[in-house]
């Protein structure tokens, strides 16, 4: 089968560092640790509850490109192994499925968690937090039956979706009702991050909410905040003209471009009623700001823009995946007793008095047509083989015009 795998090697990460930044198709042309496998072996079932699928879809994440980029910390590198298919973001079809595996069939349109802990590494007894329900938080990701690896597509064993083959365990899949779009199935996994954190972080119905970004997270967490029923006044922050306007027909009351420090600094502090400060060194410090601030970048300077701009005894929502970032001021951190909480994935969920898995509650939300149109927001899809354009729809997206970038199965190349 073919796929795009990803293979870790020092050499090429040294020089990747080296001169990565002068010439970014080093990362993934040629010479880079991306491949286009057109003879990858189809993987076979590992056992009786396990499901063979066929892609339809697969999302191009920014874990993704932070990987190809070499942006993730060193200290995540024990827990993945390549060479991998990439590809954790999948809709896909079942067309084989295990002796012991019941309510699912072969022909089911299906989103997939990822996700490898414990219980699918077949490790006894179970890590804490695996015991206590929460396998997102998983401390065994490299241990058991497979190896290394947090999720489908940074394991060297269970290829991901950016190949025309998986496999997954059957307690992994989520069929979907034919009221659900494609483009919109291929966000259930982006769209249950952001679900995850907005309910385990709520704004109350008096705060009012910044959401920091322009991609797919920022998105999500917009479309997660109307879908579940929030009525707050939202802000949405980010770059292009193209993103604020999106975010409005998204939903969001107000929009702010980024721009320099002194402008950014005036005009929050003028829509929240708070004042600028100009000290005598270093960028603008302003009182007032935001209830609560959904940081859905993960750089330097979004997580500065957010301690800065949240009021005081506010919180921050890390949902990008900040890795290492120098030079951060934290003084108003301990200055404004602000409260950062960090979110990852997702898991189980209390959800209009039940309990139910994060995929579960954005399937009932999508089946509903809550919130505004998830589909809008998949902009852009490509073949497998054109894998380096649509890499570069998520490097320039102000040129492309993106949010959502995927891979379309559906159609023979």
């Amino acid at each position: 089968m073919k796929g795009l795998v990803f293979d870790l090697s020092i050499p090429k990460y040294v020089m990747a560092k080296a001169v990565g930044k002068q010439f970014p198709k080093i990362h993934y042309g040629r010479i880079s640790s991306l491949r286009l496998g057109r003879d990858i072996a189809a993987p076979k079932l590992p056992g009786p509850e396990w499901v063979r699928l066929r892609t339809r879809m697969a999302g191009f994440c920014g874990s993704d490109l932070a990987t190809l980029f070499f942006k993730f910390s060193p200290a995540l590198q024990p827990f993945n192994s390549f060479p991998a298919v990439l590809g954790h973001e999948i809709l896909a079809d079942i067309v084989e499925v295990g002796p012991k595996v019941r309510g699912l069939e072969p022909g089911q349109r299906v989103a997939v968690n990822p996700l490898l802990p414990c219980r699918l590494r077949e490790i006894s007894p179970p890590c804490i937090p695996c015991e206590r329900g929460n396998e997102a938080g998983c401390e065994r990701t490299a241990e058991g039956c497979f190896a290394p690896g947090s999720m489908i597509g940074f394991c060297r064993e269970l290829p991901g979706g950016m190949g025309e083959e998986l496999v997954a365990h059957a307690s992994q899949l989520f069929p979907l009702p034919d009221a659900v779009k494609d483009e919109a199935g291929v966000l259930m996994e982006p769209l249950a991050v952001s679900v995850h954190a907005v309910l385990k972080n709520a704004p109350e119905k008096h705060e009012r909410v910044l959401i920091i970004g322009g991609g797919p997270v920022a998105f999500a967490t917009l479309w997660a905040l109307r879908a579940l029923g929030h009525a707050q006044h939202v802000t949405l922050m980010s770059f292009d003209a193209y993103q604020l306007e999106l975010a409005r027909k998204m939903g969001a009351d107000d929009t702010l471009r980024v721009t320099k420090d002194d402008e950014e600094a005036a005009e929050i502090a003028r829509r929240t009623g708070g004042r600028m400060y100009r000290p005598i060194i270093g960028p603008p410090t302003i009182t007032g700001g935001y209830d609560v601030i959904y940081e859905c970048v993960g750089s330097r300077d979004s997580f500065q823009d957010a301690v800065r701009y949240t009021r005081s005894g506010g919180r921050i929502v890390l949902i990008g995946a900040a890795g290492i970032l120098h030079q951060v001021d934290l003084t108003m951190v301990w200055r404004n007793e602000l409260t950062i909480a960090g979110s990852y994935v997702y898991g189980p969920e209390l959800f209009r008095g039940q309990r139910m898995h994060t995929f579960e509650v954005v399937r009932t939300l999508l089946a509903e047509g809550a919130g505004p149109d998830a589909a809008q927001l998949c902009t852009h899809t490509f073949p497998l083989e054109q894998y380096q354009q649509a890499i570069e729809a998520n490097l320039f997206r102000g040129r492309y015009k993106s949010v959502k970038t995927a891979f379309d199965f559906r159609r023979p190349s």
